[in-house]
């Protein structure tokens, strides 16, 4: 395991209240708490970088869907929702 290196961040009083009502709930440490929601922030981020760069990629290949097909779809989704809550 890499050795880990010190950083300073600034934080407004209510999220750092947040961040530290998170820790007690877990019995974490606030720095755990920090480094667990920086990790899931660029796990995020990474893949949303990816997604856009494969979508522009499909795009510049004439991958591209016509409207009304995406239309059908979304409609189809939303109405199965719909009945599932019925």
């Amino acid at each position: 395991m890499a050795a880990e290196k010190t950083t300073t961040i600034r934080m407004d009083p209510r999220t750092l209240k947040r961040v530290d009502g998170i820790a007690r709930a877990m019995s974490r440490s606030r720095a755990w708490v920090i480094n667990q929601a920086v990790e899931r922030y660029l796990d995020y981020e990474e893949w949303f970088v990816g997604a856009v760069k494969r979508g522009l990629k499909e795009a510049e290949a004439g991958e591209l869907a016509e409207h009304e097909a995406v239309v059908r779809r979304w409609e189809s989704k939303r109405g199965a929702k719909v009945d599932a809550r019925r």
